[in-house]
């Protein structure tokens, strides 16, 4: 219901006439490169884990951002640690801990629909395709069990408040699903996604403080 209701807004945010108007005035300013590390908090198999990742891509206005970005499943936890059997070299049953991996690349767009002096609402949007499996590490060898291709879609609504020229906070919502062949699997990584980041504007700081300089 979440990603048919966020899906929705953003539909109707873009088609709106206002929308299309700002986003086509976005594109024939000069942009500016910008780039910031991502941190998302999700649940995998109804346990909480972190989503890691970093985006690096263009700012039209301040109001439109294009980009692309790696994402991964970072730090590692043992909560979806699973246990591999194996017949060992006596030909005895012997077992090992396999660590759940999730790799992907993504591009994104987001569009700041309202913004203040202090005040911003946007909603990105990220699609990616990567690589989820489990890994584990029998006599000096790394193996990988349940490789698979997967599509992963991030609609979201995310606000930030300015506090002063140079920091700011913000969070955001949204959810992540993925679709790949192990439907099993895919069911552990669709799930609610969300985010409280610190936000420091440093090109303002370079602006004030280096280029000045």
């Amino acid at each position: 219901m979440l990603l048919v209701f966020l899906f929705q807004c953003f539909v109707l945010t873009v088609q709106s006439q206002p929308a299309l108007d700002t986003i086509k005035d976005c594109l024939t300013k000069k942009p500016k490169f910008y780039f910031s590390f991502d941190s998302r908090n999700s649940f995998i198999d109804h346990s909480r884990a972190k989503i890691f990742g970093f985006l690096m891509g263009m700012n039209y206005a301040n109001r439109l951002y294009c980009a692309v970005g790696y994402n991964q499943l970072y730090p590692p936890t043992s909560n979806f640690d699973e246990t591999y059997y194996y017949m060992n070299a006596d030909n005895k049953r012997d077992s090992v801990k396999q660590e759940l991996k999730l790799y992907y690349v993504s591009a994104s767009v987001d569009y700041v629909f309202y913004k203040s002096h202090h005040w911003s609402l946007s909603m990105p949007l990220q699609i990616g395709i990567g690589t989820n499996y489990y890994r584990y590490n029998q006599g000096g060898t790394t193996h990988r069990l349940g490789q698979q291709i997967n599509i992963v879609y991030e609609p979201a609504v995310a606000v930030e408040y300015k506090l002063c020229r140079y920091f700011g906070v913000g969070a955001e919502m949204g959810y992540r699903f993925m679709v790949g062949s192990d439907r099993k699997l895919n069911a552990k990584f669709t799930s609610p996604i969300y985010a409280f980041s610190f936000i420091l504007y440093y090109f303002d700081i370079y602006k004030r403080f280096i280029k000045r300089e």
